[in-house]
């Protein structure tokens, strides 16, 4: 018995060293190029032509008016995108809390503005403080549905006051 234990013999180490890279690398390259044939919705993006820009408003990129509950803000929006506009989600941070508003019945065309400068968007002052930040998201009509695009969102910090 103890000839038949003796008379094994056994890859190499050096071989079986060369032999697992070969395999790690050919199983690496079947997984890249299975990797690169997946569709990862870039193309079924909605939200991909959708961009808005904030215009200033003096020194400002918008302005607050009105004091206490009767706080609001007045803002323009620049459609710079390649498709039009169906609404905006507008999400005001306080330094109390948070407050988020919907814009969903208008249309900002390609190319041009949304002058926002009536008390619409209200904001109330004693339960959400002072304004720290405000973010525009804008939202676009698919089929027959409305789309939100967070990626394409944008923020204003320069807030001053409506003259």
């Amino acid at each position: 018995m103890h000839r038949i234990l003796s008379s094994k013999k056994g890859v190499s180490p050096l071989i079986a060293t060369i032999l697992l890279i070969a395999f790690a690398v050919a199983l690496g390259s079947v997984v890249m190029n299975w990797g690169l044939s997946l569709d990862l919705g870039k193309s079924k993006d909605k939200c991909r032509n959708a961009e808005i820009k904030i215009r200033n408003i003096d020194v400002a990129e918008l302005c607050f008016g009105g004091f206490g509950k009767n706080g609001y803000i007045n803002f323009i929006i620049d459609n710079t995108g390649e498709i039009d506009i169906s609404g905006l989600a507008i999400w005001i941070v306080g330094d109390k809390g948070t407050r988020f508003f919907d814009l969903d019945n208008i249309l900002i065309k390609k190319g041009s503005l949304y002058d926002k400068k009536d008390k619409e968007v209200s904001y109330d002052f004693t339960e959400f403080g002072n304004m720290q930040q405000i973010q525009f998201i804008p939202k676009i009509k698919s089929e027959n549905t409305m789309e939100i695009c967070p990626k394409n969102a944008v923020k204003a910090e320069k807030i001053g006051i409506c003259s």
